[in-house]
């Protein structure tokens, strides 16, 4: 089945096959970009969860783990921290 058909089946536009595909290749890029990055796995997640509502909705079981282990990762990225996030603590026997 095309993706066009598999939208409109869902109840979405065929179109929006388009700004979801675009949506995703962006996210996927701007989780590389480190000032970026908290946005576009938010915007991931949300996909994510868009597509797991979709296939819950539609008793598609078998398709809702690829949203659930994704989705997963970007809720991980967007609430990861970097090293420079936490503080640092001193190294033993410094400044003594």
């Amino acid at each position: 089945m095309r993706w066009s058909d598999r939208f409109a089946d869902w109840g979405y536009p065929p179109s929006a096959r388009y700004l979801v595909g675009a949506l995703e290749i962006l996210g996927g890029l701007g989780v590389l970009i480190p000032k970026g990055r908290r946005a576009a796995a938010a915007t991931l997640v949300v996909l994510m969860m868009g597509a797991l509502g979709t296939h819950a909705m539609r008793a598609e079981s078998r398709r809702l783990i690829p949203p659930l282990f994704l989705g997963g990762l970007a809720l991980l990225v967007f609430s990861g921290h970097t090293r420079r996030d936490t503080p640092q603590a001193p190294p033993r026997g410094a400044g003594v």
